[in-house]
């Protein structure tokens, strides 16, 4: 017998799995003897062993670890073990044990009596087919083991545990770097390919330029345009077809424009480029560095996190924005009185304003909106005017300026399209003429650029709307 032990009653009991390479159910009980509390754990495939505090502590630690890289993404980190109440396992062993008096304590199994019954809870089996049961039944006085056992078994079961649980952990972030960098690898592609596009603009705005003269003196009515190239060393007749319904001057004029917008949507997809690069570069030494044996995970979780935040994602990381858990949109929350705006959150941290109708852009744009603050429009559509807070001397990054614009796209006739041109200026250069119609404004500066659509991206927007 146990003299130690078998006098105590059971006051609580906890039950987890904790994952890894062959995981296992592993349940906490909180033993009350006179004078004195004893922890025991009980793990599949493992055995009952004592806790100490420190080895009790490494127990709940992997038990919250796992909890909380099993919760799917965009929930919250649920909370520990002892108050998830409604888990069936754990209701269920409370429902049954607590209250219990201990009859008998095992290597395998303990023993407990509750209004005249024995039952019998432990670990059946070894290795990966192991269980975590309760049955009918009772332990022999031989399958009792002394305190001095117990302990040093519960010291190998929290080592184990906390090796099992570190190995989840290990494998969960490995998949989320390689998750991050697939998804910077697709976005380095597009850009590039955005790029490669881009890079015509010089050729087009010299092949403009060699048209002017012949539209300065084309008939009202021409199809096509003549002119010659001289840029290889030779003379070269070469014609432009032209819309005949339209001036000849004005699609010439077009043309440079169109020429100077993918010079300047080149700008922006460089830094683009440039960005996920570095952010691609520090996600591989961060996943390389993660096979060293003696990593330090918090470290690394924090490294991937600094290095790509809108595409490392941990199962359990909480769908937020830079201050805080974002409320996702919800038909049925009742609004008594909407703001003349709708707010997102984007993936990179950018708070996005879009006005709700004509009136409300105008109240948007020169009454909530703050001059340093980013505005943005489809261009030559109608459409919501769109906002992005900045702080007061910060240039708005590119990752920002390409959610607000894939926002200011879809809020607009232009929403079918998959190249948008956006116009975005700060609201400083925007003035309301007198008597002009809602929403209609003029733009003293303006820069523009071709939006390539991604629909995933919109989608993320769209549905992190705070409500």
């Amino acid at each position: 017998m146990q003299p130690e032990l078998d006098r105590g009653y059971l006051q609580r009991v906890r039950v987890a799995q904790v994952s890894g390479e062959g995981g296992r159910k592993v349940a906490l009980f909180e033993v009350r003897m006179p004078g004195e509390t004893v922890h025991l754990v009980c793990a599949a495939g493992l055995g009952v062993g004592v806790l100490d505090a420190a080895r009790r502590a490494r127990v709940r630690d992997a038990m919250r670890a796992t909890q909380a890289s099993r919760a799917p993404h965009g929930e919250a980190i649920p909370p520990p073990p002892s108050t998830r109440g409604g888990e069936p396992m754990n209701a269920l062993w409370r429902a049954r044990l607590e209250g219990a008096s201990v009859v008998r304590v095992g290597l395998q199994a303990i023993e407990l009596a509750r209004e005249g019954r024995s039952v019998v809870a432990g670990s059946i089996g070894a290795g990966k087919g192991a269980a975590l049961r309760i049955a009918e039944g009772a332990l022999t006085d031989a399958d009792a083991a002394p305190r001095s056992e117990l302990e040093r078994r519960g010291a190998l079961i929290a080592d184990e545990l906390a090796n099992l649980a570190t190995g989840g952990r290990r494998e969960a972030l490995r998949r989320a770097l390689r998750r991050a960098i697939a998804k910077l690898e697709r976005r380095v592609a597009a850009v590039e390919a955005d790029l490669a596009r881009i890079e015509g603009a010089d050729a087009l705005a010299e092949r403009a330029q060699l048209f002017v003269p012949a539209a300065a003196t084309a008939s009202r009515g021409a199809d096509r345009l003549h002119a010659v190239d001289w840029t290889t060393g030779e003379a070269r007749a070469i014609e432009l077809p032209i819309d005949p319904a339209r001036s000849a001057r004005e699609q010439i004029d077009a043309l440079f424009k169109r020429a100077r917008r993918l010079k300047e949507g080149g700008r922006i997809a460089r830094a683009r480029l440039a960005e996920a690069g570095a952010s691609l570069a520090s996600l591989e030494r961060t996943l390389s560095d993660l096979t060293a044996p003696d990593a330090e995970l918090a470290d690394l979780e924090g490294r991937g996190r600094a290095a790509a935040p809108r595409d490392f994602r941990l199962s359990h990381d909480a769908a937020a924005g830079p201050g805080g858990p974002v409320r996702v949109r919800s038909r049925s929350t009742e609004q008594v009185r909407k703001p003349v705006y709708r707010t997102f959150v984007g993936a990179s941290g950018a708070r996005i304003l879009v006005g709700r109708g004509a009136a409300q852009n105008d109240a948007l744009t020169f009454r909530v909106a703050r001059p340093h603050d980013l505005w943005l429009h489809a261009r030559d559509t109608t459409g919501a005017h769109v906002v992005v807070a900045l702080a007061k001397g910060k240039s708005c990054p590119p990752d920002w300026l390409v959610e607000a614009a894939h926002l200011a796209a879809h809020f607009s006739d232009a929403r079918d399209e998959r190249l948008v041109d956006v116009v975005y200026t700060p609201r400083r250069y925007l003035r309301k003429p007198r008597g002009s119609p809602p929403g209609l404004v003029v733009i003293d500066r303006e820069k523009v650029f071709v939006l390539r659509k991604d629909d995933g991206a919109l989608q993320k927007l769209l549905d992190a709307e705070i409500v």
